[in-house]
C-alpha cells in the first residue's frame, strides 16, 4: 500500500474498510457541489471505491486515489488523487484533485495534501508538470492551487455540464522547474 507522509496528514491508498466514510463525502451535496458527478447510494460509492482498489494494483499505475488521513488519530478527512495523463523518458503530466469533509475545510489540509501529491509526482514519478482544475465559482479550490504554486493557464467557458447547466472551469498548472526553485 502506497503511503505519502506529511506534517499533519498522510495519504494512503484506499482500503475496502473506507467505504462508509468514503460514501459520507461522495453523497454530501455540499462537498460535491462543484464536481461534475454525484453519487447518492452506498452501492454507487462502492462501485467508485472498487475502481480505486483495482487501480492500487495496476502496473504501470496511472491513477492514484488516496484517503487523506490525520496523523493524530488516523481519522480519514477526505480524498485526494491524481491521474498520470502522459509519461515518458522526458517527464510527463498528472492532473490532481482533492475534496474533504466539510468539518476540515479552511484548515490547510487540502493544501498539504496537494503539496504531498506534487512532491510525489516530481520527485518519485519524475513528471515535469502537474495540473488541476476547478469550477470557476469554487474559490476555495482555486486558493489551494495558488497556495501550492500552481499558475492559472486557462479559463474554459461553459466547459462542463452540472445539474443541467453548463459551468465554467479554471485550469492551473505547475512545472517542475518552477516548483524546484521554491
Amino acid at each position: 500500500m502506497l503511503r505519502i507522509d506529511g506534517k499533519r496528514i498522510y495519504l494512503r491508498d484506499h482500503q475496502a474498510s473506507d467505504l462508509d466514510v468514503y460514501h459520507s463525502w461522495l453523497s454530501d451535496p455540499v462537498v460535491t457541489q462543484f464536481l461534475a458527478w454525484r453519487v447518492s447510494t452506498l452501492e454507487e460509492s462502492f462501485i467508485r471505491l472498487a475502481e480505486a482498489l483495482r487501480e492500487n494494483n495496476q502496473h504501470p499505475r496511472t491513477k492514484y486515489y488516496f484517503a487523506v488521513v490525520l496523523n493524530e488519530g488516523d481519522r480519514i478527512l477526505g480524498a485526494a488523487g491524481f491521474t498520470v495523463e502522459s509519461r515518458g523518458e522526458h517527464g510527463g503530466v498528472a492532473e490532481l484533485g482533492y475534496f474533504l469533509l466539510q468539518e476540515y475545510w479552511g484548515k490547510g489540509y487540502a493544501s498539504e495534501a496537494t503539496g504531498l501529491m506534487i512532491r510525489y509526482c516530481f520527485t518519485v514519478l519524475g513528471l515535469h508538470k502537474v495540473t488541476a482544475v476547478c469550477d470557476a465559482e469554487n474559490r476555495a479550490s482555486e486558493r489551494v492551487m495558488q497556495k501550492c504554486g500552481l499558475k492559472r493557464e486557462g479559463y474554459r467557458e461553459k466547459h462542463y455540464l452540472r445539474d443541467g447547466k453548463w459551468r465554467d472551469r479554471l485550469e492551473y498548472a505547475l512545472l517542475y522547474e518552477d516548483w524546484n526553485t521554491e
